[in-house]
């Protein structure tokens, strides 16, 4: 599945290469050259993708490097002491994912992608 899903990141990453590139050469003109429609939602759609794609890596990050919050937890239930309430890391890339795939939407590949992990 992360195989997948970086593999969609770096293709993302690629299109908005792209992208910014032709907005470049297009402000560089004397006139500004009028967008498609629907290249402007596509775009759009691209810079969201990339913005939910790393934080979602940045929360994937967090949940595989050591921890002193799972440490402290681990420590908490061996002395059998109430475990402060917060979110676990897992939990937070969830949500993440959750979030990203209903702002992109699920009828996209990469919201499919999401709804499906998250299931």
């Amino acid at each position: 599945f992360w195989m997948d899903l970086t593999r969609f990141a770096v293709g993302a990453g690629q299109f908005i290469n792209r992208a910014v590139q032709y907005t470049g050469e297009s402000l560089g003109q004397a006139e500004r050259t009028q967008l498609d429609p629907a290249l402007e939602e596509l775009l759009a759609r691209a810079d969201s993708t990339k913005t939910w794609t790393d934080q979602i890596i940045s929360q994937t990050e967090v949940l595989l490097q050591p921890s002193l919050a799972r440490l402290e937890e681990r420590l908490y239930e061996h002395l059998e002491w109430s475990i402060p309430s917060r979110p676990h890391a897992h939990e937070l890339l969830g949500d993440k994912m959750t979030q990203a795939g209903l702002e992109i939407g699920s009828n996209t590949p990469y919201g499919k992608l999401i709804s499906f992990s998250v299931l």
